[in-house]
């Protein structure tokens, strides 16, 4: 399950079943929680210390009803008598909420809406309990990032829509849609041509027409910045851009949100001014981004809602120690931009001890 990537994939390597399904989760905003700038489902990681869960025949009911507020005790009826799979105490897998009385179950948004449960589409919970519930213990494992397929791109569900990672116009199948390029990324992420309004997605943030840089005279569409997607987190180097005219009607404006780098330690960008409070720009070239950065002899700050960061040694951002965003093998590297490489790099204060850091591929020549 991927918290920013808003997804669950189930996969048995047995039977070949493998599908992505898009779910729904929400960011603590109680700045005195353990789990502050996090997805409410990233708090057994911090309890545990781990990632990985299961779901048991014991942590799971074919049908469940009623919800019992923590902090007030008051009981609801609120999961539609749907299956309720469990992966780590109160933390579950469960049907939608909003509308949950109608006759297909309710209806999903996906983004940080829930309450740390993973929620799914009514139709889409009966099948993963369906596939599982027979199993003695399914395995779960739990990452902050979007999952990140072996060859390096975003694991998604098939129907993708407006801010979702992309590498060709075929993978925007919708009305006016194409593949725009994100300049900070250096990826795609999907779009549509508008002249003035844009079509709306049920369960998505809605979406705002906007200049396109890269085709003058045209307007493209782009999410508009909502609590549902809180800060663009689950679109690839994306950033709030508050107060932007709509295109071919410039006194209507809305807050989006835009490629731009987010400015942390790892991010991409091309200018020092693109990165936060005490950071620079390191390695940028006509041709290619940098990373937001800073000098360090030991230790770097981490923050909220983003991957752990490292002191290393890496001569092509720096002479001496420089802070690089942590990242782990085994997920293809996920915590990093998806054209750069999970690496060993050395520590800057211990040469000879390693830890595998978000690093620039290497380049082969011919």
């Amino acid at each position: 399950m991927s918290l920013d990537g808003l997804t669950l994939h189930l996969v048995d390597t047995a039977s070949g079943y493998d599908r992505v399904f898009r779910s729904a989760r929400r960011i603590d905003q109680t700045e005195t929680d353990a789990e502050y700038g996090e997805s409410l489902s990233y708090e057994p990681i911090i309890k545990y210390r781990t990632g990985d869960f299961a779901i048991t025949p014991a942590s799971s009911v074919a049908c469940k009803t009623w919800w019992t507020d923590p902090e007030t005790g008051n009981k609801a009826p609120v999961f539609a008598g749907l299956p309720f799979m469990s992966w780590s105490g109160n933390y579950a897998i469960h049907g939608p909420i909003d509308n949950f009385r109608a006759p297909n179950g309710g209806t999903l948004r996906r983004g940080f809406v829930s309450h740390g449960c993973v929620r799914m589409e009514a139709a889409d919970v009966l099948e993963v309990y369906a596939r599982v519930s027979g199993a003695a213990r399914v395995p779960v494992h739990v990452q902050r990032a979007a999952e990140r397929a072996d060859d390096g791109r975003t694991v998604d569900v098939p129907s993708k829509w407006i801010g979702a990672a992309c590498s060709d116009d075929s993978e925007c199948a919708y009305t006016n849609g194409f593949c725009a390029t994100n300049h900070t990324s250096h990826a795609g992420f999907c779009s549509a041509h508008c002249a003035q309004y844009c079509a709306d997605r049920t369960g998505y943030p809605s979406t705002f027409c906007v200049a396109d840089p890269d085709h003058d005279g045209s307007g493209m569409c782009v999410p508009k910045a909502v609590d549902q997607n809180f800060e663009c987190r689950p679109y690839d180097h994306f950033a709030i851009a508050h107060a932007q005219a709509r295109f071919h009607q410039p006194s209507a404006t809305a807050d989006v949100c835009l490629p731009h780098s987010p400015g942390w330690i790892g991010d991409h960008c091309a200018a020092d001014d693109e990165c936060g409070s005490g950071l620079g720009c390191r390695g940028a070239t006509a041709l290619a981004p940098g990373v937001c950065t800073m000098a360090c002899t030991s230790v770097c700050p981490d923050q909220p809602g983003w991957a752990d960061t490292f002191c290393a040694n890496v001569p092509a951002l720096a002479a001496g120690g420089t802070c690089v965003r942590a990242c782990t093998p085994s997920s293809n590297g996920s915590e990093c931009p998806t054209d750069m490489a999970c690496a060993p790099a050395p520590r800057a204060a211990e040469p000879s001890a390693t830890r595998y850091a978000c690093q620039a591929r290497p380049t082969t020549s011919h």
